[in-house]
C-alpha cells in the first residue's frame, strides 16, 4: 500500500534513534515509487553513458518530480556544494530553503544532517556512481525533530570524466504513517 507523505509534520526525536539514523541502501532497495521513477528518468537521460549531463535535465522532463528535486552544483571538485534548485518537499521537510546557498554556509543550521550528507555527496562526485539513503534526518537546527526520508543522489556531468552536479530526489514520511505501511510515496 502506498502512502502519502506530509513533510510539514514535526516529529519529536524517536527515543530509539541510533547514532547514525540514516544509512546507505542499494538502488534496488528503494521503496518510493517516486524515487524509482526518478532513477528511471536519470537512466533514460544517461542513454548508456555513465551519467547524463546537466543540460540533459529539463523542467519538462522533471514535471512530475520537480517537487521532490534538489539540484546541487559541485564547487571546486567537491570542497563545497551550491544548492541551485530546491523543491517544495525539501523546503517543507527541512523548514527552510537553501536555494542559492553553499553547503559550507548552512552546515551549522543542521549539523547532524550535514555531517551525514557530505560524505554521500563526496562519494557521488568521486565515483560518478549514484547512491541512495534511507532513515531519520534532522528537521531544522536545534528543534530535536526528525522526519523519515528516502533519498537518491544521481551524478551529472558535461563529460564522463567529472561530476559537476548532483541531482537529488527525496521523499519524507511521518513516523506514525510508517507503522501502517512500509512503502514510501
Amino acid at each position: 500500500m502506498s502512502v502519502t507523505y506530509d513533510p510539514d509534520v514535526s516529529l519529536p526525536s524517536p527515543p530509539d534513534l541510533p547514532a547514525n539514523p540514516c544509512s546507505r541502501i542499494p538502488l534496488g532497495e528503494i521503496d518510493s515509487q517516486i524515487l524509482v521513477q526518478a532513477v528511471a528518468y536519470w537512466r533514460r537521460l544517461a542513454a548508456g553513458r555513465k551519467f547524463p549531463a546537466r543540460s540533459d535535465v529539463t523542467p519538462r522532463g522533471l514535471r512530475n518530480l520537480l517537487r521532490y528535486t534538489t539540484l546541487i552544483r559541485v564547487v571546486d571538485g567537491g570542497k563545497d556544494y551550491e544548492y541551485r534548485i530546491v523543491g517544495d518537499a525539501y523546503v517543507m521537510a527541512h523548514g527552510v530553503s537553501f536555494q542559492g546557498r553553499l553547503w559550507s554556509e548552512i552546515e551549522q543550521q543542521s549539523p547532524r544532517f550535514h555531517r551525514m550528507i557530505k560524505p554521500v555527496y563526496d562519494f557521488v562526485v568521486k565515483t560518478g556512481e549514484p547512491a541512495a539513503t534511507r532513515g531519520w534526518i534532522e528537521r531544522g537546527a536545534g528543534a530535536n525533530e526528525h522526519i523519515y526520508s528516502e533519498y537518491v543522489y544521481l551524478p551529472l556531468g558535461r563529460d564522463q570524466s567529472a561530476v559537476d552536479y548532483i541531482l537529488i530526489f527525496a521523499v519524507y514520511i511521518p513516523r506514525d504513517t510508517l507503522d501502517r505501511s512500509s512503502t514510501l510515496a
